[in-house]
């Protein structure tokens, strides 16, 4: 398989994905690391490449498979889950549907006759 990106370029544009979708800065993710506060810096802006140990604990503090950083971001993107944005839409749809059924009841049910009235 013929990649269209340098290896490097997926592995730094995955890395700056998953970190932003687990909510850690930069900085964060080097203090977890034990590393430097600019470790991460260095390593998205291309400066350096970590070794496959350190790419393994980034991982691991990231949740998901050290592998995942080489593939291509088109692919990890359908891949991931945002679980809580998955939350808030559906808490938005439960309640309009609720509100629906609420409004509904009112209108068909006798005591929304009484209160009418």
């Amino acid at each position: 398989m013929c990649m269209s990106k340098p290896l490097e370029t997926v592995f730094r544009e995955n890395l700056r994905f998953y970190r932003q979708k687990a909510k850690l800065s930069q900085e964060k993710l080097s203090a977890l690391l034990d590393k430097n506060i600019n470790y991460i810096t260095i390593i998205e802006s291309g400066k350096s490449l970590p070794p496959i140990t350190m790419i393994e604990q980034i991982a691991e503090i990231l949740r998901v498979e050290p592998k995942c950083f080489f593939d291509p971001l088109e692919k990890n993107e359908k891949k991931f889950f945002d679980k809580e944005a998955f939350i808030a839409q559906a808490k938005e749809q439960i309640a309009k549907s609720a509100e629906e059924v609420l409004q509904t009841l009112l209108q068909t049910s006798p005591i929304s006759a009484i209160i009418s009235s």
